[in-house]
C-alpha cells in the first residue's frame, strides 16, 4: 500500500511523537521513509532580523552575515536530530531511511518534498489547534492536508508529556 512515507521532523517533541506512526507504517508495509526537517531560509532570517538604520548598507550586510551564519547552525542542528532519528528507527527494525533538509516556508516545503519524491503518504504532528490560536499561528499541518495533491496525510495528534 505504501511503499515512500515522508515523515516531518523539526526537532520538537511534538514531531517526534509522530516517529512511532511512521515506525509502524513502514514496518507493515517495508516503505521506505524520508525524513524532512524545514529550515528558515536567508532570506526568512533577514526579514525576521531586519531594523531600520541611516546606514542601511551596512546594517544589510550584518543582516547577510547573520542570516548566513544562523542559516548554516540550523542546518547544523537538523542534521544531528535526522541522524538521531534515522539511527532510532533503524534500531527499531527500518532499515530504508534518507534525510532531506529543505529551506523555505515549511507547509510548502514539505508538499514539494512529498511531490519530488512520490510520497504515498506523508506523516506530520500537529498540536491539534484551533479558532484564534490556528488563526495567529498558522497550522503547517493544515497546510499540507490541503495541499499535497498526490499523497495521504496522517496527522498525529500531540500529547504533552
Amino acid at each position: 500500500m505504501y511503499s515512500k512515507i515522508v515523515l516531518t521532523l523539526d526537532g520538537s517533541e511534538v514531531s517526534h511523537q509522530a516517529i512511532p506512526h511512521a515506525v509502524t507504517l513502514a514496518k507493515q508495509t517495508g516503505a521506505e521513509v524520508i525524513l524532512v526537517q524545514v529550515i528558515d531560509s536567508e532570506a526568512q532570517v533577514m526579514i525576521q532580523t531586519a531594523g531600520s538604520s541611516i546606514e542601511p548598507m551596512a546594517v544589510g550586510q550584518i543582516n547577510a552575515d547573520i542570516a548566513h551564519d544562523a542559516v548554516a547552525a540550523e542546518r547544523e542542528e537538523a542534521e544531528a536530530n535526522l541522524n538521531i532519528v534515522k539511527g532510532m528507527m533503524a534500531s527499531q527494525g527500518v532499515a530504508n531511511v534518507s534525510t532531506m533538509i529543505r529551506e523555505g516556508y515549511a507547509g510548502d516545503e514539505i508538499v514539494k518534498a512529498a511531490d519530488e519524491t512520490q510520497a504515498d503518504v506523508v506523516v506530520i504532528a500537529t498540536h491539534g489547534r484551533s479558532g484564534i490560536g490556528r488563526a495567529i499561528l498558522g497550522s503547517v499541518a493544515d497546510h499540507v492536508v490541503r495541499h499535497a495533491a498526490h499523497a495521504s496525510v496522517l496527522l498525529v495528534r500531540a500529547h504533552d508529556a
